[in-house]
C-alpha cells in the first residue's frame, strides 16, 4: 500500500504532526489523569472524521476505527500518559505544569498514532479490513495496558502493533526482535521500623536508618550472588525516606524499589530474596522490617516470532532493507504492551531517535529527554506500512 500517494500522504501531514506533538508535550498529565490530553486527542479523531469510543481504562482511554473492506483487523496502540519529572530541556514547547514531563516519549508516540490514523482514514478505500487505534493511558507504573485489554478492546482484533522511541538507534531505523523483548518489572517497598532517639546518643534508640543502608548494600548481592551469570536480573533501590532533622534518630525508614527478570522462576528467587534479606537484616540490627510486593507488576514482553518477521519485512518495504536493525539482547525495560500480546499475537518495535552518534541523545526517563521531530516521518510510514500490508497479507499463523 506504500505507493506514492500514500508516501505524499505521510510527508503533507508531517508538519501538523509536529505541531500536535509539541502541544501534547506542552501539556503532560500522569497515569490515570489524561483528561487533557485525550481531549486533544479526541478533537483531533474528530476533525479527521474518524469514529471513536471515549472512557476506556478508567476514563481516559480513547478507541478508534478506520473500516476498509471485509477482513481482517489489526490494532495499533499508543501510551498517553507522562512522568512525574521536571523537565530542565529549556524547549520553547517544554512542559507548563510542574513536575510533570513526557519524558519517554508517549507524546510523540500518540502524536504519531494520529498522523498515521488520518493517512490511513484518508485511504480507507485501499485497506482490505479494519484499523482499530488504542490510545492507552497509565503505561507508566499504572499497567493501564491490562485495563484495556480486560475490557476487551482486543476481541476480534488479529494482530497488534506498537512502537517506542530509544534512545540508541540511529533516526530512520527500528529496532526488531523476535521473541523475549523487554523484561517484567515488579515493585516493591520496605518498611523499617526502629526506635527514635537523640542523635547525639543512638545507643537509646535503634536507627532505622543505619538498617536501611545495609538493606540496601545487601541487595545488590541478590544478582551478583544468587542468581545465574547469563540469566539477565536487575534490582534497583530508587527511593529512601527517613526522618526531618539533622540531630534525631527517627523511629522508622523506607525504602523503594524495582526489579526486572525475564522468567517467572527469577522473578520468583529475587522477590524471595529481597523479602529474607530485608526482614534478616532487620532483625540482625534489632529493627523489624515489612515488605511489600505493588500490585502493578509487568509481565515480560515478548514479540510473536511469526510477526516480528513480518513487521521485518513490512518496514524494509517501507524504510528500505537498511532502516530494520536486528537487536541481539532484551531490554531490562518494562512495557505494559506485553499485556496485549498474551492477548494476540503481535510485535513491538522500536523508532529510532538518535540524530547522532557523535552525540549521544538523552535517555528515556531523563529530565533532559525529547522525542526527535525528524523521526516522525519514519513512525508514520512504519504504523501505516504494519497496519495496510498486514491486512493485505497476512502471516499464515494470523
Amino acid at each position: 500500500m506504500m505507493n506514492k500517494n500514500i508516501r505524499a500522504a505521510i510527508a503533507g501531514v508531517i508538519p501538523e504532526i509536529t505541531a500536535l506533538r509539541h502541544e501534547l508535550h506542552e501539556h503532560p498529565e500522569i497515569r490515570f489523569e489524561e483528561q487533557w490530553t485525550s481531549d486533544r486527542v479526541a478533537r483531533f479523531l474528530d476533525e479527521a472524521g474518524i469514529p471513536h469510543t471515549r472512557g476506556h481504562a478508567k476514563g481516559t482511554g480513547i478507541v478508534a476505527r478506520i473500516e476498509g473492506a471485509t477482513g481482517k483487523t489489526v490494532a495499533l496502540r499508543a501510551d498517553m500518559d507522562a512522568l512525574e519529572l521536571e523537565e530542565k530541556t529549556g524547549l520553547p514547547y517544554a512542559s507548563k505544569t510542574a513536575n510533570r514531563m513526557h519524558a519517554c516519549g508517549h507524546d510523540g508516540h500518540m502524536a504519531c498514532l494520529c498522523g498515521a490514523a488520518k493517512v490511513l482514514s484518508q485511504n480507507r478505500d485501499a485497506l482490505a479490513g479494519t484499523v482499530k487505534l488504542l490510545f492507552q493511558p497509565a503505561e507508566e507504573l499504572g499497567a493501564g495496558g491490562l485495563c484495556m485489554v480486560h475490557e476487551g478492546v482486543l476481541d476480534g482484533v488479529d494482530a497488534v502493533f506498537a512502537l517506542h522511541a530509544w534512545p540508541t538507534i540511529p533516526v530512520g531505523c527500528i529496532g526488531v526482535k523476535s521473541g523475549p523483548m523487554m523484561a517484567g518489572a515488579d515493585f516493591f517497598r520496605i518498611d523499617i521500623q526502629g526506635r527514635g532517639c537523640h542523635g547525639a546518643r543512638p545507643a537509646d534508640g535503634i536507627d532505622p536508618v543505619m538498617v536501611a543502608a545495609h538493606i540496601v548494600l545487601a541487595l545488590q548481592t541478590i544478582v551478583s550472588r544468587e542468581i545465574e551469570a547469563l540469566d539477565p536480573a536487575v534490582v534497583s533501590v530508587c527511593s529512601i525516606h527517613a526522618g526531618a532533622a539533622s540531630n534525631i534518630i527517627p523511629d522508622s525508614a523506607h525504602i523503594e524499589g524495582t526489579f526486572r527478570t525475564l522468567n517467572p522462576a527469577t522473578r520468583d528467587a529475587v522477590a524471595c530474596a529481597i523479602e529474607r534479606i530485608a526482614q534478616g537484616t532487620a532483625q540482625a540490627l534489632r529493627a523489624t522490617a515489612a515488605v511489600q510486593f505493588g500490585d502493578a507488576c509487568y509481565v515480560p514482553l515478548h514479540n510473536a516470532p511469526s510477526m516480528t518477521e513480518f513487521a521485518r519485512k513490512a518496514i524494509a518495504a517501507a524504510l528500505g532493507p537498511d532502516a530494520v536493525v536486528e537487536l541481539e539482547r532484551p531490554s531490562m525495560g518494562a512495557e505494559d504492551f506485553a499485556f496485549y500480546l498474551q492477548k494476540t499475537p503481535g510485535a513491538l518495535v522500536l523508532l529510532g531517535i538518535a540524530a547522532s552518534p557523535d552525540k549521544p541523545h538523552p535517555p528515556l526517563h531523563s529530565p533532559h529527554f525529547d522525542f526527535n521531530d525528524a523521526a516522525i516521518g519514519t513512525a508514520l510510514s512504519t504504523l501505516v506500512g504494519l497496519s495496510a500490508d498486514f491486512l493485505r497479507q497476512p502471516p499464515a499463523s494470523a
